[in-house]
């Protein structure tokens, strides 16, 4: 069985990837389970992922328990 993205599932990371964005532009930090209960974004490390490869630069703090923290630095990204 291979597993096939659907347009849904390009559109709901799309509008995932905005939601972490504007929030991290408001100078707030997110974490994993900030992004679950605010956005239902359930696998915020990706949307991060993708907003560095857009040019963001974004801050990856790691606790004791391996829950990371992600601020946004510069907001360089994103020009096309």
């Amino acid at each position: 069985m291979t597993f096939q993205r659907t347009g849904e599932d390009v559109k709901r990371q799309l509008r995932q990837k905005d939601l972490v964005l504007e929030h991290l532009k408001t100078g707030a930090p997110l974490t994993q389970d900030m992004s679950r209960e605010l956005y239902g974004c359930r696998h915020v490390a990706s949307r991060i992922s993708e907003l560095k490869k857009d040019g963001h630069i974004i801050l990856s703090l790691r606790n004791d328990q391996g829950c990371s923290t992600y601020l946004l630095l510069s907001d360089e990204g994103g020009r096309e």
